[in-house]
């Protein structure tokens, strides 16, 4: 995972992804972050919170949030955000989540556009350490990248005037590859390798990692050929489909 602080850096120095405003889409995918056991609000761990942005909508919802992320550019981003909303609860965290130690128990921990960006090794490691940071009726949601929606998008580029962006797919690693550059500097580019997995891989993921797979929830899509995207399609069809994991009752419970 060395490419990760490189990535995420120069994604941001380009493209300004980091200092976005709260749109209404943050907002929408906030709000429908919800417990299938009880109302809010609730304590929340959010992994990889970038600039902040769902971390704010969280916040105006009612929650408490903690939020961690490996950047210090993301976070300085992020707590600007919060104080132009006045919002000054939200405890910013900069620290490698692989690896940092939390005591406190969370309602919901949630992992966004970010899952896959180790081995399966890798992820069932944070899937356990994730078991340990919920409370027992606590759930943990999990956005995970979908192979056959990548598979289909191999090649396809984007272009804006200040950055570009291609993506291409491993086939033998079920890996997305997401490759960046500054537009007028083709030669210097990033790219970030996001392992995809299709519903019946997570639910062997998952398994022995504590947690079990509640539901899933697909996202939505791009059409490359329209240019148009639908909020909701099928779980075949999606970019991303958020899963919902529990934790295994105690042995003998």
């Amino acid at each position: 995972m060395d490419w990760v602080r490189t990535f995420y850096r120069k994604q941001h120095e380009w493209s300004g992804v980091c200092a976005a405003a709260v749109e209404s889409w943050h907002r929408e995918k906030a709000a429908a972050l919800r417990l299938p056991t009880r109302p809010g609000p609730y304590q929340i761990l959010e992994l990889g919170c970038g600039g902040g942005q769902i971390a704010v909508a969280l916040t105006e919802l009612g929650h408490q949030v903690v939020a961690i992320d490996l950047l210090p550019e993301a976070l300085a981003c992020a707590q600007e955000l919060a104080t132009t909303h006045r919002i000054s609860t939200i405890d910013w965290v900069e620290e490698d989540f692989y690896a940092y130690s939390i005591d406190q128990r969370f309602d919901m921990v949630c992992y966004l556009d970010g899952f896959g960006i180790g081995t399966d090794e890798d992820q069932q490691r944070l899937l356990r350490r994730i078991s340990q940071w919920l409370l027992p009726d606590g759930r943990a949601i999990i956005e995970v990248y979908a192979p056959a929606y990548w598979r289909r998008a191999a090649g396809r580029s984007m272009v804006w005037p200040d950055v570009s962006r291609q993506y291409d797919y491993d086939e033998e690693a079920s890996r997305l590859l997401d490759t960046w550059w500054a537009t007028d500097n083709p030669k210097d580019t990033v790219t970030q390798s996001l392992r995809c997995y299709a519903p019946e891989e997570l639910g062997a993921l998952v398994s022995g990692t504590r947690l079990h797979i509640e539901k899933l929830q697909p996202g939505g899509a791009y059409d490359h050929e329209a240019r148009t995207y639908r909020d909701r399609v099928s779980l075949e069809a999606c970019m991303t489909y958020m899963s919902i994991l529990a934790p295994d009752p105690p042995l003998g419970g």
